[in-house]
């Protein structure tokens, strides 16, 4: 008897009436996922490199203090819909200022 309702069950879990939704869900949530991530590593990227850039031409530029986070967030903005195709969200920009800032503090403990 026991043996009968996992039969059952296993030809329930395995008609495509069930597989074909559960795949694609499985898959949008793989997708999603893998664009999040996506969208992090270059928030990531993006940081490091303008913090590089603005470190090595803020002199030049007679930039200090809260300006070189300003030009950084203007920066940031503009690669960020380059390489995207949209402009960041509130969130993206937050989580882009707190790495642009944890790597400027770094540096000067270097």
């Amino acid at each position: 008897m026991n043996l009968a309702w996992i039969k059952f069950i296993f030809n329930v879990l395995t008609d495509d009436v069930v597989i074909e939704p559960l795949i694609a869900i499985i898959l949008g949530y793989g997708v999603r996922h893998y664009a999040k991530n996506r969208r992090y590593r270059i928030i990531m990227d993006i940081s490091a490199d303008i913090v590089d850039y603005i470190e090595e031409n803020y002199e030049d530029w007679g930039i200090n203090g809260s300006e070189k986070m300003d030009k950084f967030l203007d920066i940031f903005a503009k690669e960020f819909k380059k390489q995207l195709g949209k402009h960041p969200k509130d969130i993206e920009l937050e989580s882009a200022r707190l790495r642009a800032e944890a790597l400027v503090q770094r540096a000067r403990r270097r």
